[in-house]
């Protein structure tokens, strides 16, 4: 993540500020001097409060679209008031009950579970939401099959006890019995049902190798491949939203605009950049250029993590930088838990 640096700040240009960023999150217009005298009971004159936000302008927490227009936050000024607020934000009890009940219906297949979540975060934040796996390694095989195709193609269809099901054809240049497919599978599902895939991709080898079938070319092709056969396709790692509940925000409402940013929601490229910038240690939030890519750089993005124990992985969503941080940071810890007791 781009270091940036945030100069230091009185008592009063911090209140200031706080008070520009909740104003311009709220009504998406540039405050001025007049309004937050006007609405955000502080009590100083006009004149003092202009006089901080020039100074917050020249220290580089706020910006203006004119000479004679009101102030806008900038990275560094969302990136201060994200670091001072309370951590803790509560959600109202009948959403989430709501959302828990709705999700917890189809609680028993990870794989609809995630998908159901990404699709209800959108609903509730009115972001782009995203669920980023990353412990689905851990997920046990719980039935494997070989399925003969036509062409002298097999298909490997795999389940996990997480409800997820995967289906890989391999291409082989032999034909294959189906009473072998059927002793093939009888071995298969003796040897490997029970492990995780982490498990299998390391020990595959010495669990196969006393079984009469060892050195058929059909075994000899998974015990090869078994770290690209026996694996999460990466695309189904990441679960999202549909990109138009953006199209709700009035950043976005411009199609130019929402265009250029809908190259950084495509899966493949959200996987890459997650993984990047955001780790175990680092910060759950990036604000514009923070994310140190182009395509983002009018864009926050609000994660969190969640373990459930079976898997772990990241929820997040991605908006324009004058989001609501407290409340959609509630609303994904929420999230984080439904997941948690779902799992």
């Amino acid at each position: 993540m781009l270091s940036i640096n945030i100069p230091d700040l009185t008592k009063r240009e911090a209140e200031i500020l706080s008070a520009v960023v909740e104003t311009y999150i709220e009504t998406g217009n540039p405050v001025s001097s007049g309004y937050l005298k006007k609405n955000c009971r502080l009590n100083i004159s006009s004149a003092t409060i202009r006089s901080a936000m020039s100074s917050l302008e020249v220290k580089g927490y706020l910006t203006h679209l004119h000479t004679s227009g009101g102030r806008i936050p900038t990275d560094i000024g969302y990136r201060f008031y994200v670091n001072i607020i309370p951590e803790s934000h509560s959600l109202d009890n009948q959403i989430s009950e709501k959302i828990e009940q709705e999700l917890l219906i189809i609680s028993n297949n990870v794989d609809e579970l995630l998908d159901a979540t990404a699709f209800m975060l959108a609903k509730v934040s009115h972001m782009f939401g995203i669920i980023l796996v990353s412990g689905y390694q851990k997920s046990i095989l719980t039935d494997i099959e070989l399925v003969v195709l036509e062409g002298n193609r097999v298909m490997l269809v795999l389940a996990m006890d997480t409800g997820l099901v995967e289906s890989i054809v391999l291409n082989l240049n032999l034909t294959i019995q189906p009473k072998l497919i059927q002793k093939i599978t009888y071995i298969l599902k003796e040897r490997l049902v029970g492990c995780s895939l982490k498990e299998i991709q390391s020990t595959i080898n010495s669990r196969l190798n006393d079984t009469e079938m060892y050195s058929h070319e059909l075994v000899q092709v998974l015990i090869k491949g078994s770290s690209k056969y026996f694996h999460i396709d990466r695309n189904k790692s990441i679960y999202t939203s549909s990109v138009n509940v953006l199209l709700n925000q009035p950043e976005f409402q411009n199609i130019s605009n929402f265009q250029r940013i809908l190259p950084a929601l495509d899966k493949t490229y959200l996987n890459k950049h997650f993984k990047i910038n955001f780790t175990d240690h680092s910060s759950a939030t990036l604000i514009g250029k923070e994310n140190e890519d182009e395509l983002l750089n009018d864009c926050a993005i609000i994660t969190t993590q969640f373990d459930s124990g079976l898997i772990k992985g990241r929820i997040g969503v991605v908006g324009p930088k004058r989001i609501p941080y407290m409340s959609v940071q509630a609303i994904l810890e929420k999230f984080a838990e439904i997941i948690h007791s779902a799992l």
